[in-house]
């Protein structure tokens, strides 16, 4: 029994030992976690029951660890507690262990080893604090961080584990949904989250996605078409149509109709439309191989739009001129979308290409982005290019510009902006501008919806209209203030001019009668001689 009893408290003298070797390379991290073994010591040693604590170890270097594990407490964040949990995890109380390690020091002190032996444990501890301490103190935030994310994760792995255990379709679905939300916030701000990228019918008409698409976006993937191999118009192939004759008439040759720049041999009438207004017209058979026309128009006048009277009228005119000559120049077609700001976008751009027959080495390609046009009535985006550009000057203005559809989009047709000087009838005869924009769909081709294309010509319309106006009096507002500006610096000049002519005078007849005085209270005055003899008298010479 006694031999037991001693073998029982060698081990846990012994783990006691491999315990401070644990403490000394964990001081950096909480006590708490440092010790996690338990052993089982002898009832008959401690101290409640008559023991002696139980047998201390023979060997010297088990001694030694004994004096680290105590040290260890000591510097420890938390000596009692680190003490108690100690004690805790290896069945003991504080006090027995407390106990033990104080025999240890007073066994060590009576043979004379505790001084030597204690310089030796307290070099240890500094040297470890001094070469790694550092670098441990430095590393324990991150390193705590990064537990704590670790063991998030882990334990949202088993969670999920035990979910989909239980639950496997509830989890499935969960999953795809949390799957569908990350990719929707990450792909949102940078392509609106794309449906489809093309046409795919019957599943797809064309490019579409969910959310408004960054204009950036449709620029990089029009150019990145490009790139690939170029671009290809998505309009049907042309055909000739016979024009309607009367009994009257002789017999007219076919009209072509289709292809690029159809809506070159379209006509519009004179415009009913009053400033602000805006008129559509869509028609369906009027005109002869085209299956969808739409065109919208607005009125602008040019007599006092300055508000400044009539003297200022010619150059309200040149003004109105400017802006909307700048406007179709640099393609701002969608600045002032009424209603929902978002519902349409449209950006031209350039991208390099072989030199054409005209000398130019680069092609004008668009991109329009409309709500309701894609898949599901989400933005359907269509790509475009240009197919002609006309544009007269002098005393009347007349711009006019078209761009066709390319394949990847939702309809096959042209779509046309012009601009030009008229009388409108709405108006009485008053001369001004007509902005009109034109959707033409081929037989053959594509259309969208006869409401959605009406929005789309009257949205744009409205926009050059609203968008002219607007650079018209930010024009007149700066040579207003120009003007002012000139005016008050050329007032200032003349009064300068003034002042300095009026003190030049006064100081030449301040002259004038100085010289005066001069000569009638001088006798000599007047006389001089050039021989340098100016202070003899005159008679002698």
């Amino acid at each position: 029994m006694k031999r037991k009893m001693n073998t029982h408290g060698m081990g846990a003298i012994a783990f006691l030992c491999l315990l401070s070797l644990f403490f000394q390379c964990t001081l950096h991290l909480p006590t708490a976690s440092a010790i996690e073994a338990t052993f089982t010591p002898n009832p008959a040693d401690s101290v409640e029951n008559g023991g002696t604590g139980g047998p201390l170890p023979v060997s010297m270097q088990q001694r030694r660890q004994l004096l680290e594990l105590e040290a260890a407490i000591v510097n420890s964040q938390d000596p009692s507690g680190t003490l108690s949990h100690v004690a805790g995890q290896n069945g003991m109380s504080p006090e027995e262990l407390a106990g033990m390690l104080e025999r240890n020091r007073n066994d060590l002190q009576e043979s004379g080893q505790l001084e030597g032996m204690v310089g030796e444990v307290n070099a240890s501890l500094q040297a470890q604090q001094g070469g790694g301490g550092g670098g441990a103190m430095s590393g324990s935030i991150p390193r705590r961080i990064l537990s704590l994310v670790v063991s998030i994760f882990v334990a949202l792995a088993k969670t999920a584990s035990v979910q989909i255990s239980r639950n496997p379709k509830q989890s499935t679905v969960l999953a795809m949904i949390l799957v569908v939300t990350f990719l929707s916030v990450h792909n949102a701000p940078k392509n609106g989250i794309v449906i489809s990228s093309g046409s795919f019918p019957p599943f797809s008409g064309g490019h579409t996605t969910v959310l408004q698409p960054p204009i950036d976006y449709l620029e990089r993937a029009c150019v990145n078409s490009w790139e690939k191999g170029g671009w290809e118009s998505s309009l049907p192939e042309p055909m000739e149509v016979q024009s309607k004759k009367s009994s009257k008439s002789k017999k007219k040759s076919p009209k072509v109709i289709g292809g690029v720049g159809m809506t070159g041999s379209l006509e519009l009438g004179a415009s009913n439309a009053e400033e602000g207004e805006v008129t559509v017209e869509t028609s369906r058979s009027k005109e002869e191989g085209f299956a969808l026309v739409t065109t919208a128009q607005t009125f602008i006048t040019l007599d006092n739009n300055g508000g400044e009277g009539q003297e200022d009228e010619e150059e309200a005119r040149d003004c109105m001129y400017e802006s909307i000559t700048a406007i179709f120049q640099e393609r701002k077609f969608s600045e002032f979308i009424p209603g929902n700001s978002g519902s349409l976008k449209f950006r031209s751009f350039l991208v390099a290409s072989e030199e054409d027959e005209e000398g130019e080495d680069y092609t004008e390609g668009a991109v329009m982005a409309v709500k309701l046009l894609g898949d599901f009535g989400r933005y359907g985006v269509q790509p475009l290019c240009i197919s002609y550009e006309d544009e007269e000057g002098g005393e009347s203005i007349s711009h006019c510009v078209a761009f066709h559809t390319l394949t990847g989009g939702h309809f096959d047709g042209e779509l046309r902006f012009s601009v030009e000087e008229k009388k409108s009838n709405a108006k009485g005869g008053d001369l001004g501008l007509v902005v009109s924009v034109t959707l033409a769909i081929p037989k053959g081709g594509r259309a969208p919806p006869s409401r959605l294309a009406e929005l789309m010509v009257s949205s744009l319309a409205q926009s050059i209209a609203t968008s002219s106006q607007m650079r018209m009096k930010q024009t007149l507002s700066r040579r207003s203030q120009s003007k002012g500006f000139r005016a008050r610096a050329s007032g200032r000049a003349s009064k300068k001019r003034h002042m300095r002519f009026v003190q030049e005078k006064l100081q030449e007849e301040m002259a004038a009668e100085r010289k005066r005085k001069w000569k009638r209270n001088n006798p000599d005055a007047g006389h001089y001689r050039p021989s340098g003899h100016r202070l003899k008298h005159p008679h002698n010479c």
